[in-house]
C-alpha cells in the first residue's frame, strides 16, 4: 500500500503502507493528499479534515496550501508529530475572487508524453553555460548529475521536463547561466541550494527541489482534471480561484508559483516563467498535442496481476501512482504468504496484459502494452516493489499471465511486501475510479473521498473493500 512519507519535522508513518511511489527524497516532498468531509475543499469557507492513515501535518498543510505553523495554532496541536489517525482538523479556505487568466503552456507540456518522444534532457543540457549542466548531487547513494537527476525526476512523476527547466530557469538560472539577483532569488542561497525557489533548509539541492516542484505540477494538473479542486494558495496563505479558462496544464504551472509569490507578484511570476520558456524552448504552443478526454480513453482489457486460483489481499484503494499529487491510480494487493513485514515472497505477480516490459528503476517495472517500447504513448501498467531478482527483463516480450517479479519492498520506501500497480495513457496517470476505471478481470475499482479507502465490485454484486486487514470476504481477491 502507499504511503508518501515525509521525514521533516512532522513525517511520521501510521500505517503499513507501501510509500511505494516515493523515493528517499520524495519522504520530503509530502504529496497532496484530499480527505476532507466533502471530499473536495470548496472555494470559500472552512472545512474539517479527519486526519488518516498515512497522513502527516505537513503534508496535510501542503495539500490545503498553509503551513505547519498555521494547522497547530488553529487547533491547539503543540507537537507536529503527534497528530493521531481520526483526529478532525479546522482548515480555513477561503477564496472570493480568480487568479490571473494566463494561460501558460498547454496540458501535453506538463505531462511526460507524445510532446517528449524527441526531446532528450540530457543532451538538451550538454554544453549549457548554466550550474545545471555540471552539477553533482548524491542520490540514494550514488553520485548523480544534475541532467540525469531532471531526466529521472520526469520519468518517475511523468511530468514534462521543459516545464521542469522553465521553471528552474524562471526561478534561479540554473539552466542558461544567468543567476538571479539576490533579491529576486532569495539570496544567494536561493542561487545555490534552491533552484526552484522553494526557499527551505529542508528540501534544499536540485533532488528534492525537483521532487518538490514535480510533485506539486502533477498536484495541479490532476486536482483540476480529476478531482474538481481549483485551489491557489498563495505565500502569504491566502487563497484565490483558479481561473475558468486555464485548464490543468496552465493551473499547475500557476499554482507552483503561486506557493512562492504574493498576489501582487504572481502575474510576474507567470511573465518570467513564460519568458524562462520561450528563451530555452520557443513558444510552448506550437507543441500543442491532444491529451487524453476523462471517460473516452479506450484502455485495454486487463486481468488480475497474479495467478489464477490464487488469492490476494487488496490492502490498498486508490492512492497516487507515483507519490500524491499524481491521479489516485494505483492499487495495492499482498499475496497470501504467512510471513509479514519486508521479505521476497515466493508468489509471483504477473503481466495484466500482454506487452514489452521496460525496467525504469530498482523495484519498478513498466508494461508498455501497445508494444513500441515507450511508456510515453499509448497504454502502459506501473509495477512496483518487484524484487530485483528474478524481475523481468528490460525488452522481454510477455503475454497476459507471464511472470514478471516477485513482491517485495525494493524500490521506493516500503515497510510491507505488496505490489502496487497504476495505469498510464500517453503518459497521463489514469484515476483507478475515475471516467475510465481500472477494471481487473471481472473486478472493477470503486473510490471513497479518501486515498487508500475503496475497493473493487463485480457485475454480479460482489464487493470487497481496502483494508490493511486479511479478512475472508472482505479484502480477499481471487479469479
Amino acid at each position: 500500500m502507499l504511503l508518501i512519507l515525509a521525514v521533516m519535522a512532522a513525517g511520521r508513518v501510521v500505517r503499513s503502507r507501501d510509500d511505494s511511489a516515493s523515493t528517499d527524497a520524495e519522504q520530503q516532498v509530502v504529496a497532496d493528499g484530499d480527505r476532507t468531509a466533502l471530499g473536495s475543499a470548496p472555494s470559500t469557507g472552512s472545512v474539517s479534515y479527519v486526519v488518516g492513515p498515512g497522513d502527516t501535518l505537513s503534508g496535510i498543510a501542503a495539500r490545503f496550501g498553509t503551513t505547519i505553523e498555521v494547522l497547530m495554532a488553529a487547533n491547539g496541536i503543540n507537537d507536529p508529530d503527534a497528530v493521531y489517525v481520526g483526529q478532525e482538523l479546522q482548515l480555513a479556505v477561503q477564496a472570493d475572487r480568480d487568479g490571473p487568466p494566463t494561460r501558460t503552456v498547454p496540458d501535453s507540456e506538463v505531462v511526460y508524453g507524445p510532446a517528449y518522444l524527441d526531446f532528450d534532457v540530457i543532451q538538451f543540457l550538454s554544453g549549457r553555460p548554466g550550474r545545471l549542466s555540471a552539477h553533482t548531487e548524491l542520490v540514494d547513494g550514488a553520485e548523480m548529475t544534475g541532467p540525469e537527476i531532471v531526466a529521472r525526476v520526469a520519468r518517475e512523476f511523468s511530468v514534462g521536463p521543459r516545464v521542469l527547466l522553465a521553471f528552474v530557469e524562471a526561478r534561479s538560472g540554473w539552466v542558461g547561466g544567468g543567476a538571479l539577483d539576490g533579491a529576486e532569488a532569495g539570496g544567494e542561497m536561493a542561487y545555490s541550494d534552491y533552484p526552484a525557489g522553494l526557499n527551505d533548509p529542508m528540501r534544499s539541492g536540485l533532488w528534492l527541489q525537483l521532487n518538490w516542484l514535480a510533485d506539486r505540477l502533477n498536484g495541479g494538473y490532476y486536482d483540476w482534471k480529476t478531482r474538481d479542486r481549483r485551489l491557489l494558495t498563495l505565500a502569504d496563505g491566502t487563497h484565490l480561484r483558479g481561473h475558468e479558462s486555464l485548464g490543468p496544464g496552465s493551473f499547475a504551472v500557476q499554482r507552483a508559483l503561486a506557493l512562492q509569490s504574493t498576489e501582487d507578484e504572481l502575474p510576474a511570476r507567470l511573465a518570467e516563467f513564460d519568458a524562462a520558456y520561450r528563451r530555452l524552448f520557443g513558444d510552448p504552443w506550437s507543441r500543442e498535442i491532444e491529451t487524453p478526454v476523462p471517460g473516452e480513453v479506450d484502455f485495454p482489457r486487463l486481468q488480475l496481476p497474479f495467478s489464477k486460483g490464487e488469492t490476494w489481499w487488496l490492502t490498498g484503494g486508490p492512492h497516487g501512482g507515483w507519490a500524491d499529487g499524481s491521479a489516485w491510480s494505483a492499487l495495492d494487493f499482498v499475496p497470501n504468504d504467512e510471513e509479514r513485514g519486508c521479505y521476497v515472497s515466493a508468489a509471483w505477480s504477473t503481466a495484466v496484459a500482454d506487452g514489452v516490459v521496460i525496467d525504469s528503476g530498482t523495484g519498478q517495472l513498466w508494461l508498455d502494452i501497445d508494444g513500441d517500447g515507450r511508456r510515453e504513448t499509448g497504454p502502459a501498467v506501473f509495477y512496483l516493489h518487484l524484487s530485483e531478482d528474478g524481475k523481468a527483463q528490460e525488452g522481454t516480450r510477455v503475454g497476459a499471465g507471464d511472470r514478471l517479479g516477485h513482491p517485495s519492498c525494493d524500490g521506493g520506501v516500503s515497510n510491507a511486501t505488496h505490489v502496487h500497480i497504476a495505469r498510464t495513457y500517453d503518459g497521463e496517470w489514469l484515476a483507478a475510479a475515475g471516467p475510465d476505471p481500472l477494471v481487473l478481470g471481472d473486478w472493477r475499482t470503486v473510490g471513497a473521498p479518501s486515498s487508500y479507502d475503496g475497493g473493487l465490485v463485480t457485475a454480479d454484486g460482489r464487493e470487497r473493500e481496502a483494508c490493511e486487514c486479511r479478512l475472508e470476504g472482505h479484502n480477499d481477491v481471487v479469479w
